[in-house]
C-alpha cells in the first residue's frame, strides 16, 4: 500500500511541478511587460527592474501554487482512470477516499508551505516594495530623461521629449510633450522647462510655448501662447497607499480593529486553505471513465476553480463593506466547495461494505 501511496504522490508532485513552471513562466512575462512599462514612463528607475521583477513575483506564487497544485492531482488522478490504473488500485481495496488519504500529507505540505507564503513572506516583499517605490516616487525627476529620445512620462499615454538635458542648471531645453486627459490630448512645446516641490507634489514649470488642447476626430481644438505653464509629474502615491496595508505583518492585522486590515487578514489565509479545498475537489472531480470526452473533467475544474475565486472576491469585497460579519469571513465559500467535493467522494465509493450488510440484514 506504501507503494501505491509513494507513487500516487509522484505523479501528483511531478504534473503539478510542470503546470507551476509553465503557468509561472506566463505570469513572469506580463509582469515583466508591465514592469518595463514603468521605467519607460519613468517612475521606476531601470536599476530596480529584477528587484521589483521579483518581489512581484511573491503574490503571482500565492495565486498559482493553489492552482497548480490543484491542476496536478487532478490531471495526474484522471489519467490513472483512463489508463485503468485506478480500476486495478480498486480491485486491490484502494478507494477514491483511499487516494485521498494517500495523498493528505502531500497537501498538508503544500499548505503549510502556503500559510508561511502568504502570511510571512509576502507580507515582507510588500515592504520592501513600498520602501523601493517611496524612493522612486522620491526620485522621479526631468534629470533621468534621455535627451533626443521620445518618452514616456507623464502617464501610460503621455510622451515627452526634451533636446537638451542641464544637470547643473536643473533644466531642459526644446521641449516636446503630449498628455493624454479622459476628454483630451494636450501638445505642449515649450523652449525650457525645470522642475520644483510644492505641498509634497512635484510639477514641470514650462516657459515661452504653446498649448494646443483639443479632442481627436473633432475640430475642438484651442491654441493656447504662454510665458509659462505648471504640469504635475506623476505620483506613485496610490501604489504606496496599496502597500501600506499588504505590508503590515499578519500579527498587526490580527490585533487590528480596522474592518479593512481584517478582511486583508481573511485574504492573506485563502491561499492556504483554497489548497486542501480545491485537493478534495480535484480528487472527488478525478474519477472518469473511457469513453467519456478526455479533457471534461479539466474544463468542470477549470470552470470551478474560476466560480470559487470570484465568490471569494465577493466575499472580500462584502467583508470590506461590512456586508458580512467579519466571523463569518470567507468561510462559507470553503464550505459550499468542501461539502461538495465530499459528496462526490462518497458518491463515487458508494456505499460501504457495513451499510450494505445491514441493508441485506434488514432486507432478509
Amino acid at each position: 500500500m506504501n507503494t501505491l501511496a509513494n507513487y500516487l504522490r509522484k505523479q501528483c508532485i511531478q504534473t503539478s511541478l510542470v503546470v507551476l513552471m509553465l503557468l509561472f513562466l506566463l505570469m513572469v512575462g506580463t509582469l515583466f511587460t508591465s514592469t518595463l512599462r514603468a521605467i519607460a514612463r519613468g517612475v521606476l528607475p531601470p536599476e530596480l527592474l529584477f528587484t521589483e521583477l521579483s518581489l512581484r513575483s511573491v503574490d503571482v506564487l500565492s495565486i498559482l501554487v493553489p492552482l497548480s497544485f490543484f491542476l496536478g492531482v487532478l490531471v495526474s488522478l484522471s489519467g490513472l482512470y483512463r489508463n485503468q490504473e485506478a480500476v486495478i488500485m480498486h480491485s486491490v481495496g484502494w478507494s477514491t477516499k483511499s487516494m485521498l488519504k494517500a495523498l493528505m500529507p502531500l497537501a498538508v505540505f503544500v499548505f503549510a508551505l502556503m500559510l508561511f507564503l502568504s502570511l510571512v513572506v509576502s507580507p515582507e516583499a510588500a515592504k520592501i516594495s513600498k520602501e523601493l517605490t517611496s524612493k522612486a516616487n522620491d526620485e522621479i525627476s526631468l534629470m533621468g530623461l534621455t535627451e533626443g529620445k521620445f518618452q514616456k512620462f507623464f502617464s501610460s499615454d503621455g510622451v515627452i521629449f526634451v533636446d537638451r538635458v542641464d544637470v547643473e542648471q536643473q533644466k531642459v531645453e526644446n521641449v516636446f510633450a503630449n498628455i493624454s486627459h479622459d476628454d483630451r490630448i494636450d501638445t505642449i512645446t515649450a523652449e525650457y522647462a525645470h522642475q520644483y516641490e510644492e505641498d509634497g507634489q512635484k510639477y514641470i514649470a514650462l516657459f515661452n510655448g504653446y498649448r494646443n488642447e483639443g479632442q481627436p476626430g473633432t475640430q475642438k481644438y484651442t491654441l493656447m501662447k504662454f510665458k509659462r505653464n505648471d504640469i504635475k509629474l506623476p505620483s506613485l502615491d496610490e501604489k504606496i497607499a496599496d502597500l501600506d496595508e499588504k505590508s503590515k505583518t499578519s500579527m498587526e492585522l490580527w490585533q487590528s480593529t480596522d474592518v479593512k486590515e481584517q478582511a486583508q487578514l481573511h485574504w492573506r489565509i485563502m491561499p492556504a486553505l483554497t489548497v486542501l479545498v480545491l485537493f478534495v475537489l480535484a480528487v472527488s472531480l478525478s474519477k472518469t471513465s473511457h469513453r467519456e470526452a478526455k479533457f471534461v473533467n479539466l474544463v468542470v475544474g477549470v470552470l470551478a476553480y474560476a466560480f470559487m475565486v470570484n465568490l471569494l472576491t465577493i466575499g472580500q469585497s462584502l467583508l470590506e463593506q461590512e456586508k458580512v460579519p467579519m466571523a463569518f469571513g470567507l468561510w462559507w465559500v470553503y464550505a459550499v466547495f468542501l461539502i461538495y467535493g465530499v459528496w462526490r467522494i462518497k458518491k463515487a465509493d458508494g456505499p460501504s461494505l457495513k451499510w450494505s450488510a445491514l441493508k441485506a440484514e434488514g432486507a432478509s
